[in-house]
Formats: structure tokens, sequence, C-alpha cells
């Protein structure tokens, strides 16, 4: 009985909303759409009826934010483009004014192909989540509701699950309770449209619009229970004027309908700033019986600045009255961050132009909700929209586990760590695939570590951890800590290269978010074939979202020669291409680097710098990072590819040259580095720590080849006519195979141990990480092989020969 008196309250309270709207509103609701990257909003306002002077646009959306994935917390988040960020920024300039003529204004969401989206979140916390970002950002920037489009979601990617049938009456049923007085319209198309009942519920309970997308067409929405007063048979394309009279003819046709079969909506989409009144007055004069006018100025638009909110957003360590907030930091950006109780509308604010990751909240209520939220500050003049966190529980004084760190990823063990809570007892830890609904439960655990044992190799995962501090008294669980299970190691037969057959065969390394003011790509490409037809492009490696959001390396383009390289990167709303002067050979290795330094985009071949040209600011780049592949398989790489890395930072010159062959795994800025010398299994493994394992596609053990630009190292210089280091001291030697190798470590700059047999084949690899360095021969064959231990920069510490017995 209950939950049908909440149900009737809000169904009144939106009732309220609803007829507010109703009270001044055309019959039918004028709906306008504005493309925001190209035209102002102002623009809805400037056209009234010639008689009565009402405006011809009732609802004005503000088209379109993007639902984006935060692949680290495994979160559907707002993201708000260069322009949107302009709009959001300065409603009082482009939103106020249209609300003071009567016009309501709302925000439109819609997938950008990371795999979130209305349709797929995968229980009612996710969609609850997701729910509270809208309102809260409606509430912030006061706007009046909100427009749900479930285009480009790109179901699947970043280890998502498929749309389901529970997401969208979900996220409605959560999105009506938290902004109840506000309107909610649905873009009809996607998936969402045949998800619209769950568990007894229908979508259009808590739907205020709904209109037809296909422009220039005539089809009313099915969203039950809303009748033909809240809905737009017909679709009209304003700026699609291929041919003036077929268009006149089509908005006429659409129009007379609209009137005669009694639909209370009329959707207008793309209005620009051009005069364009004679063109409405088709549709008004039979909509209305009254022709329109230009009865205010038109407005131009200029591209707004992009900034963009850090990620990684979590809240850690609630005691009851304080509570740590995290996030991801970029180095050159400082951060506002206010939080709220959330049954409060007031923000308080913790800090302003803060530098850092975190900061601690203090003085909360025991056992409260809270928000929180951050913006960026990415100049003096130049601030982000602001990202709001996932709402938190303060706690009961059981501390919830902070430090979580999945490590030692083999495929099928993950060992999971976190840092100990004084006075917990014991611990709870949940796991789960990020794709599934059903999280593992493991309870009782004494020690602040385990290892996850029967995993799915190459699987994303997330895990969560709580306190037990004694009887019931239990912390709040972690944020959900998301970790790749990874491929089982192979040991390396030596220094190999992958092959791509540049169509089907590519490697897919998962999501990276490299947006910032500093980057490198670079490592070694031998091209048997370039391409031959449009678009002439065989790429390399990169992310490539779309022309806001891209970060590439490839040959060839368009208008450009088919066998040189190209530097892509994107700035607010367009690319930025980057052109080699130099043109490569098939069936020849090059060194091939590409950087940006906040400053310039250079091209380096074979170390020597080869194109640069001038740029400046923030670049976007956050998605799928493919390898021998971008956009689609035409466009894949025909050759092979070594040594392949992405540095978070622009290397100079030197490091080019010293680093062509090798570098130490955790070398500054280094995010990814793959060596592809497996030369077997179903993946080319990250010698980071970072785990950006790269799965195969479409490949096999054939694909790896011996024919590689670098060989490994094995001067007779280096191997010191087999004396020992005088740093470093081998012991036994000769052993007896099946014993122990000790390496005594006296150099603290030693990071591996490399074991070579006599023909330079890769036998054994060790990390330095204590100074007694311990390798079994159990599985070495007797003979004699040579040892190389290197430093942090690839410097050779010292070599020399051990004989196995």
């Amino acid at each position: 009985m209950r939950k049908k008196s909440v149900f009737i309250t809000l169904l009144a309270l939106a009732l309220q909303g609803t007829l507010k709207l109703s009270a001044q509103q055309l019959n039918p609701v004028g709906i306008c759409y504005v493309e925001v990257n190209n035209n102002n909003m102002l623009n809805a306002g400037s056209y009234t009826l010639q008689n009565s002077g009402k405006q011809l646009f009732d609802v004005a959306i503000i088209f379109a934010a993007n639902i984006n994935y935060d692949v680290s917390k495994n979160r559907a988040y707002i993201s708000n483009n260069n322009n949107v960020t302009k709009v959001l920024n300065d409603v009082n300039t482009y939103v106020r004014p249209l609300q003071q003529k009567g016009i309501k204004v709302l925000l439109d969401l819609l997938g950008n192909h990371q795999g979130a989206g209305i349709s797929n979140f995968p229980n009612r916390e996710a969609a609850k989540d997701f729910a509270l970002q809208i309102a809260n950002t409606v509430y912030t920037y006061g706007l009046d509701g909100v427009d749900l489009d479930d285009e480009y979601a790109g179901y699947g990617n970043n280890g998502t699950g498929p749309a389901n049938s529970s997401s969208f009456v979900m996220l409605l049923q959560e999105l009506k309770s938290a902004m109840p007085d506000k309107l909610i319209t649905f873009y009809y198309l996607g998936p969402a449209t045949t998800r619209q009942n769950y568990n007894g519920d229908k979508a259009g309970n808590y739907i205020d619009y709904s209109w037809n997308p296909y422009y220039g067409t005539y089809s009313a929405p099915s969203v039950s229970p809303l009748d033909n007063s809240k809905l737009s048979a017909a679709a009209t394309w304003i700026q699609n004027t291929n041919s003036q009279s077929t268009s006149v003819a089509t908005l006429t046709s659409l129009a007379t309908n609209t009137k005669n079969d009694g639909y209370g909506v009329f959707m207008w989409y793309d209005l620009g700033g051009t005069d364009v009144a004679s063109y409405l007055s088709t549709g008004s004069n039979i909509l209305y019986s009254e022709n329109t006018q230009r009865s205010g100025a038109l407005y131009s638009w200029s591209q707004g600045q992009a900034c963009d909110p850090p990620l990684g957003l979590e809240m850690t360590n609630a005691t009851g009255t304080t509570a740590k907030l995290n996030w991801t930091a970029n180095g050159s950006q400082t951060y506002n961050i206010d939080y709220k109780a959330a049954n409060s509308t007031t923000w308080t604010n913790v800090a302003t132009n803060y530098s850092g990751s975190n900061v601690v909240i203090n003085s909360l209520a025991q056992n409260t909700d809270y928000d929180w939220r951050i913006q960026s500050n990415c100049s003096s003049t130049l601030t982000s929209t602001y990202l709001f966190a996932p709402r938190f529980n303060s706690g009961n004084g059981c501390a919830t586990p902070t430090g979580l760190v999945a490590s030692n990823n083999l495929g099928t063990t993950t060992q999971l760590s976190w840092d100990a809570v004084g006075t917990a007892s014991t611990y709870t830890l949940q796991y789960k695939t990020a794709a599934a609904t059903t999280w593992n439960v493991i309870p009782n655990i004494s020690t602040n570590t385990y290892s996850l044992q029967n995993l799915t190799a190459n699987t994303s995962y997330v895990w969560k951890v709580q306190s037990s501090c004694g009887g019931t008294n239990t912390s709040i669980y972690s944020a959900d800590t998301a970790f790749n299970s990874g491929f089982a190691p192979v040991v390396s037969p030596g220094p190999r290269a992958l092959s791509f057959n540049g169509s089907t065969q590519y490697l897919n390394a998962g999501q990276f978010n490299l947006s910032g003011n500093a980057l490198t790509f670079e490592g070694w490409v031998k091209v048997n074939a370039f391409k031959t037809g449009f678009p002439y492009i065989s790429s390399v490696l990169g992310i490539e979202v779309g022309d806001s959001n891209s970060a590439m390396l490839r040959f060839g383009d368009g208008n450009l020669a088919n066998n040189k390289l190209q530097f892509i990167l994107s700035f607010g709303s367009s690319q930025v291409k980057l052109n080699s002067n130099t043109g490569l050979n098939t069936n020849t290795w090059y060194h091939i680097a590409a950087t940006y330094d906040g400053a310039s985009m250079k091209l380096y071949i074979n170390g020597a710098l080869d194109a640069s040209a001038s740029s400046s600011g923030n670049f976007t780049a956050n998605g799928i990072l493919y390898i021998a592949r971008n956009y689609d398989n035409s466009r894949a790489l025909n050759g092979s590819l070594d040594e392949f890395r992405v540095w978070k930072k622009a290397l100079t010159p030197q490091e080019i040259l010293d680093n062509k062959c090798n570098v130490g795994a955790s070398s500054t800025g280094l995010e990814a580095n793959w060596k592809m010398d497996e030369g077997s299994g179903n993946g080319a493994l990250d010698a980071t720590s970072n785990t950006h394992f790269a799965s195969l596609i479409s490949m096999s053990d054939t694909n790896w080849k011996t024919d590689v630009p670098c060989i490994a190292s094995l001067s007779t210089q280096d191997i010191k006519n087999g004396e020992l280091s005088k740093e470093n001291n081998v012991y036994p030697n000769p052993v007896k195979r099946g014993n122990d190798i000790h390496f005594k470590i006296n150099n603290n700059t030693a990071e591996e141990i490399a074991l070579y047999d006599i023909s330079g084949k890769l036998i054994r690899k060790e990390s330095v990480n204590k100074n007694d360095v311990i390798m079994n021969t159990q599985n070495i064959s007797t003979g004699t092989y040579l040892y190389k231990v290197t430093s942090k920069n690839s410097q050779i510490v010292s070599s020399g020969k051990i004989i196995v017995e």
C-alpha cells in the first residue's frame, strides 16, 4: 500500500510539472533540438507566432551530452564536450533568457560507443547512481529536465553487458524519484524502445513526451500509457534542405497529418543561426493557423574550449564522522570539490583550486547519505562542468577498507590486497565479472590479502571489501575496483614480432584514458603493402571514438599518400592532423614515434625529426586502444609491429634514440609496453605494472615471427669473458641442474635479470625486487648460459656466464 501511495504522489508531482508547462504551451507542443556543436541555443527564443506572440518552441533541447564509461570504476557518467560545457558553465547567457520567455530547456543524453547507455545498467544500484547524476546536473544548472536517447551506446564495449529488460524502467523509476518536478522525454530510438516493461511497471508511467526520431517521416512512438497528446509522429529536420520544394512539401504533410490525427507534440530538429521564419511558417500555419515571425536577434556560435573533470571518483575510509574523497588527478589541473547531505539542496565547498587526488571531509553525521561533486580548473578562466560522484554513507565508525590492489594477474588467478583496518576482526570480499549481475561472496577472511582462483583469462572483474569490527558492526563496502585477469605467462622463445594480415587481424588493448597535454606513441613497424583504395589508411595504433575523442598513429588518409605517417589528436570538437614529409618503403623496418608536449606535435622516423606543427591545450582521447586497426577492418595494417609503447609524456629526441629497442618497465611516464616476444598464447602482455593486456583478434601462434628489428645484445663486452661483476655475485657457478642460482645484487638501479642460451634465445627473466634474487634451474637444460642484469633505464649493470651441470 505504501508503494502505491508513493507512486501516486510522484505521478501527481509529475503532472503538476506537465500542467505548469501546459498552461502556456502551444497545441501541439513545439519541441526544438539545437546542435550546440554548431549553433547557439538562444536562437530557439527568436521565433514567435505573428498574431498571438507566443513562442514557437515550448521546449528547447541542448544536443547533446554523452553517456561515457569510467572503466576504472565500472561506472557510467555524464560527459559534456567543449560546447555543452560552454552552455552549462554560462547558463545565465544561454539558458536563462529562454526560460524567461517560458521555454523549458532540457539536456539530451546519448551514448558514445563506450558500452554505456540507458539500456544496460546491470542492477538498481547502477541505475540509481546515474539517475542521481542526471538529477544533480539538472538542479545544479537550473535546467527543466532531461531527454533520453538510446543511440551510439556500443553495448558490450569495455566489458559492459548487453541491453537488458530491466535497465530502462529502473532508470526512469529512480529518475522520477530524484527529480519529480522535472520533465523526462524520450527520443524513441534504440534498444530502450523494446524494453519498456519491467516487473509490471511501464516506462511510459514516468515519461512526459516522446517523439519519432526519423526525420522527414511520420510514425508515432509506442510508449504506453501515453496517448496521442504526449507524442509526436512527425520529425522535421530544419536544416536538411536539399530541395526547398521537397522540404516544404514534406513539412506540409507532417504538419497536416499531425493536426488531423490529434498528436499533441511536434518535433523540430537542428535549428541554426539563419532566418528560417518562412520555412517555419509552413508548419505553424497548419498547426496553429498563424505565421511564424523572427521576433528576436539571430546568434552566431563560437566553439567552447575542452576541459574535462577527473574520473576515478570514489569515497574511502568512512569513519562515521569523516570520509576521504578520491579521484584520478591530472598534474596540470586544480579542482573544486563540494559535498552535501543527500536530502539537502545546499552544497558545502570543501576546497577550491585544490591540487591533489584526494581530500578528507569532516563533521559528518553518522549513518547519513552524502553526495559530492568535482570540477577541473584547466586555466584561470576555464573550468569543466561538475561530475557527480556516487552517493555514499558516512558509516558507523567501522572503517571501510582502502588501498585495494589487484596484482600478479596470471589469467586464472589474481592476488588481492587492501590496507588493514585496525579495528576489523575479519573482512568480507565480493567479486564478479564486470558484465555479471550477481556477486560471489567470500566471508570471514582473517587477513588483508586473498588469492582469487578459477578466474577466466583476459576478463574484466570488479571487487569490493567490507570490514567487520565485531558483532553486527560492519563497514560499508569499498567502492567497486576493477582488474583484468590477464593471460597466463609464457616463456618467451626469444625476440619476436607480431604480423597482421591487413583485414581481420589486430590487437584490442582495452580502455585507455590518455587525455591531457603530453603523449608519445612509439615502436617498430614494417609494412608489407599499403592500402590502395579509399581512404588509403593503414592503422598503427590509437583511440578513435570520434572527431572530438581520438589519438592515432597511422599511414595515409583520403588526401595523403598511403605510405606517409599521420599523427592525429582531438582538440575540442575537431581533429588536428600532422603528416610526415617522408614516405616509407615496404618490407623495411622503421622506428616511428609521435609526440605531443602541450605546445607542438612531432613525428620522428628512425630517431630523426621528420615533421612538426604547433598545437596547444589539452587533447581528448578516452576509449578502447586498438593496435594494427582503427574504425573498421578496412583500415587494418598489413605488416608487422614490434616493441610498441604508449607514454603519458613527450619523449625527447635523445630518449627516442636511447629507447628504440628496449626500455625499463617502470620508466617514468610509461603507460604500456608491448614487447611482443611471447611467441604463443592469446595476448601481447604489457611489460609495465598497468596490465594493459592486448588481446589477439583472429590470430594464432603463427602470427609471431622471428623477423625482428632488434636482437638481444649479447656481445663479448657484455659477457666480460665470463668474469663475475664487481657489483654482483652469482653463486654457485657452476650450478647443479635443479638447484638455485643466487644473484647477490648490490646495485640499487638494477631492475631485471635475463638468462639466454648460447644462441641468444631468452630462457628466463626475473625482476629485481630484493638484494638476493633466486632463479631455480629445474626446467633449464645443462649447458652454458649468459646472464645480463639491466637497470631501470635499460643500461647493463653487469653480465656474465653461468654453467648448468
